[in-house]
């Protein structure tokens, strides 16, 4: 019974601890400068993230693309079928040498 008597004791010491709890005077604009900080807060990251994601900045970007792929289209023109084959065929050993095939 003595653990009992123990926890008793601390049950009632901790409601006596509850009862001595005093209401804390705020001030009643508290809230209101609080939200102000937290929404200046959040202003200030949107615009940090905003100015990634301009009109100006989607433009060029969509130009130089445009641009990019002009260019490999030109490059893609001017080299011929027969040009790129062969190149294929010797990168991966596919092409037979006549030199090679007398000496056999």
């Amino acid at each position: 019974m003595k653990t009992n008597d123990e926890m008793n004791k601390k049950v009632k010491d901790t409601f006596d601890a509850m009862a001595s709890i005093e209401e804390v005077k705020v001030s009643p604009f508290f809230k209101e400068n609080v939200m102000h900080q937290i929404r200046q807060a959040s202003e200030e990251v949107q615009e940090a993230t905003g100015s990634w994601f301009t009109p100006q900045l989607q433009l060029v970007t969509l130009v130089a693309i445009v641009i990019l792929n002009i260019m490999a289209f030109n490059s893609l023109k001017e080299t011929t079928y027969d040009e790129s084959l062969s190149s294929f065929a010797e990168s991966y050993g596919l092409s037979t040498n006549l030199e090679m095939s007398i000496i056999n």
